[in-house]
């Protein structure tokens, strides 16, 4: 079991206690400050150095986690803006496009195909992403994110989907495996027939 990954989550992605312990370092220093405590002073400063020094860390070296949070806005950004090369770029040669039941297209340039057509044919008009959260076992990342998208179908009125990315570590690389539309409109649609890359 890998156990650098945890460990690497609970320093660089947990921006909250970064920001607590900036907050603190702050208050210790106008505290010692106030009473010429040169000791507190330094307390205080050095954890708002240290704050400081890991937030520039989480910056530059995001975690698999965030990166691939970051690639799969990436996606959905490359199909608002009609970036179809963006689009290609951003998936693999075997990625895989399914519902709950049943794998609907499979490889990059078909994916790419599919999404631009069905974009032009429904007249999709926006696609954003409204939420989403992740989580890494091992050598896996899943992206949850609930899409919010207008088309021409809905009369202008906005839709949203659930959906699932599911990559893979392939060396130093990553992988995107699988894309799985869950759910469609606030019912949730049958997605057994539906064609995920009108959305």
């Amino acid at each position: 079991m890998n156990v650098l990954a945890p460990m690497s989550e609970l320093l660089f992605r947990t921006s909250w206690w970064i920001l607590a312990a900036a907050v603190g370092g702050i208050a210790a220093f106008v505290v010692g400050n106030r009473r010429l405590d040169k000791k507190m002073q330094r307390i205080g400063l050095a954890v708002v150095v240290l704050a400081a020094v890991l937030g520039l860390l989480r910056f530059f070296f995001p975690t698999p986690r965030e990166r691939m949070e970051m690639r799969t806005r990436a996606i959905v950004r490359a199909v608002d803006h009609g970036d179809w090369n963006a689009l290609k770029s951003l998936l693999d040669a075997d990625t895989a496009v399914c519902n709950r039941t049943r794998l609907l297209v499979a490889g990059r340039d078909n994916i790419v195909q599919m999404t631009r057509g069905n974009c032009e044919h429904f007249h999709v008009q926006s696609v954003s992403v409204l939420g989403m959260e992740s989580r890494q076992t091992d050598t896996d990342v899943t992206v949850s994110l609930e899409v919010y998208s207008e088309q021409d179908p809905t009369l202008g009125r906005p839709e949203t989907s659930s959906w699932q990315m599911d990559y893979e570590q392939s060396g130093s690389d990553w992988v995107l495996d699988k894309i799985t539309l869950l759910r469609i409109g606030v019912e949730g649609s049958d997605t057994q027939n539906f064609n995920p890359s009108a959305y």
